[in-house]
């Protein structure tokens, strides 16, 4: 790997926008999972607005439909299957799949929410969010869509640091509690890489992401709110553990240049 091949970008706030270091923080990567939080984000919202309850059910799913015109219904490729799905037609509820899609990253129940909720109401969420950069366009799995469409599921480290910020402090979704729920999810997600440095005690919570070639994460520090330390890292271009390596030490320094 030479330097010219990685490709490395971070972004380091607070969650009120004060920027404390950022390097090509604004250009685009592949998403990988990281924008699944703008998933969760679009359901909560529905929550509050009472579109939507968490108790809902949905039918589990492991075929899923292009948003390319007449292509053929698909399956994730094998390395992408979530084996704790239940079998297809069993229902599941809303909450079920969306801790299914933060805490494991699960690609099945992203698209069964995504289809649910619509792709406008993520894109708002996105926008609202101020997450510049950030694009969700299809499902996960759809290479027929990745064909035709090109690259529509993108993301840069300062788009995603404005996402995790407008969720932590609120204001994506008006419900105190919907919020707890979602802090709550970012905090169990098997993933993590910012903060396998940070010291014990530290609160944290996390989106990662990662395909061949492409690793990323997303993090608070601290107390959610205005006052927390909100980090993003993308690369691309480098092994996946020599990625991680990258990724935990950029959290290990931002954690120190801030003094959670």
């Amino acid at each position: 790997m030479t330097e010219q091949e990685g490709r490395v970008a971070h972004h380091i706030v607070r969650a009120d926008g004060r920027v404390l270091s950022s390097r090509r923080a604004t250009e685009q990567f592949y998403a990988a999972s990281t924008v699944k939080l703008a998933v969760l984000a679009a359901l909560a919202r529905e929550v509050a607005q009472d579109t939507a309850d968490l108790a809902d059910t949905l039918p589990s799913r492991d075929t899923f439909s292009s948003v390319v015109d007449g292509a053929p219904d698909y399956r994730l490729i094998p390395d992408d299957v979530d084996h704790g799905m239940p079998a297809p037609g069993e229902p599941m509820t809303l909450a079920e799949l969306a801790r299914r899609m933060i805490v494991i990253s699960s690609n099945e129940a992203t698209n069964i929410l995504f289809a649910r909720l619509g792709q406008p109401a993520v894109g708002q969420v996105l926008s609202d969010a101020g997450a510049e950069g950030v694009s969700m366009g299809r499902q996960y799995g759809d290479f027929a869509a990745a064909k035709q469409l090109g690259p529509v599921n993108l993301v840069s480290a300062a788009g995603l640091t404005s996402l995790m910020s407008a969720v932590i402090t609120g204001r994506l979704c008006p419900d105190p509690d919907l919020n707890a729920w979602m802090i709550g999810l970012l905090e169990a997600q098997e993933f993590p890489a910012l903060s396998r440095s940070l010291p014990a005690g530290v609160r944290w919570g996390s989106k990662s992401g990662s395909v061949d070639g492409v690793r990323h994460d997303f993090a608070f520090f601290g107390e959610p709110g205005p006052d927390a330390l909100v980090v993003a890292v993308c690369t691309s271009g480098y092994e996946h553990e020599a990625a991680g390596e990258l990724i935990t030490a950029i959290g290990a320094a931002a954690y120190d240049l801030a003094g959670v």
